[in-house]
């Protein structure tokens, strides 16, 4: 097998190197230790307030982490804590702005979770658990 200990080239990538992941012990957040006491968080959860009679409100505005927008790259998930009936997310890519929509006017609270990074290639994702080996590439 040639390939051991050998870094792949071109368009395909090395293998993943290990990442330290720590969780704070008050805040709703998980982030990625990238060392030299830098920290990137990638998931997180508030809690927004909806006041009596609003029906759309900003979640999110202005977030950016390490060139990735809030809009344009997170996955994000609303549960009311009231009967809100109908609920929209809307991205604005160009103010990266989210904002959540109700048809039934608050008061209420709002649970948002945020994961922030690109979409996976998931048949690109090889582990002995579920898909063997990953192949042996020439």
């Amino acid at each position: 097998m040639p390939q051991i200990g050998q870094a792949q080239a071109g368009t395909l990538k090395s293998i993943p190197k290990l990442t330290r992941i720590n969780g704070d012990d008050n805040l709703k957040v998980i982030y990625r230790n990238m060392g030299n006491n830098h920290a990137y968080p990638f998931i997180w959860a508030d809690t927004i307030p909806v006041a009596s009679g609003t029906t759309e409100v900003v979640v999110a505005s202005g977030v950016k982490f390490h060139g990735y927008d809030l809009a344009t790259y997170a996955s994000v998930s609303v549960t009311p804590s009231y009967d809100a009936g109908a609920l929209y997310v809307t991205k604005d890519t160009g103010a990266n702005t989210i904002k959540c929509t109700v048809a039934n006017a608050g008061p209420g609270d709002l649970d948002v979770f945020f994961m922030v990074g690109e979409d996976p290639q998931i048949e690109g994702i090889y582990c002995r658990g579920n898909n063997g080996a990953m192949p042996n590439y020439p």
